[in-house]
């Protein structure tokens, strides 16, 4: 039940934040499992007195790091179509009914449109990625834990 609630979580995340449908409910996500692996590493950096993960070729002998890396290598590459796409799409009517808080207007109220409309087409991909993937892994997480 628990995975269910993980599940409807992550599409409540993707359409609220990214106005996408991960359709992790329906079928199994590529995005899900990169997301909780995602969060039981830093979970267990948390814990881990030595951060080993920083040695030299810790990244490519380390079976957890490779797998750790691979699955943030989903996890941007979604983010990151995310961004280019919210960059493409962007309507100067938007915009305008943003700038005056009309968001019943707007076609797309994502908090991506939000971020991208309202600080322009020039907006630093990394950072914006940065603080979606904030947002996918620790919102995704809350949203899961209040509906269990």
């Amino acid at each position: 039940m628990e995975e269910k609630f993980c599940s409807v979580a992550l599409d409540i995340i993707g359409k609220a934040v990214f106005n996408y449908e991960f359709g992790s409910v329906t079928n199994e996500s590529p995005v899900i499992k990169a997301v909780y692996s995602a969060l039981l590493e830093a979970e267990h950096r948390s814990m881990t007195p030595a951060p080993y993960w920083d040695l030299p070729l810790a990244n490519q002998l380390v079976p957890r790091l490779r797998k750790f890396n691979s699955d943030l290598d989903i996890l941007n590459n979604v983010l990151n179509e995310l961004i280019s796409l919210a960059k493409s799409t962007r309507q100067v009517e938007d915009i305008e009914e943003l700038e005056k808080r009309d968001y019943a207007n707007v076609k797309d109220p994502s908090l991506l449109r939000f971020l991208v409309d309202m600080r322009g087409a020039d907006i630093d991909n990394k950072q914006l990625r940065d603080d979606l993937m904030t947002m996918l892994i620790a919102g995704h997480e809350t949203t899961a834990a209040v509906l269990t």
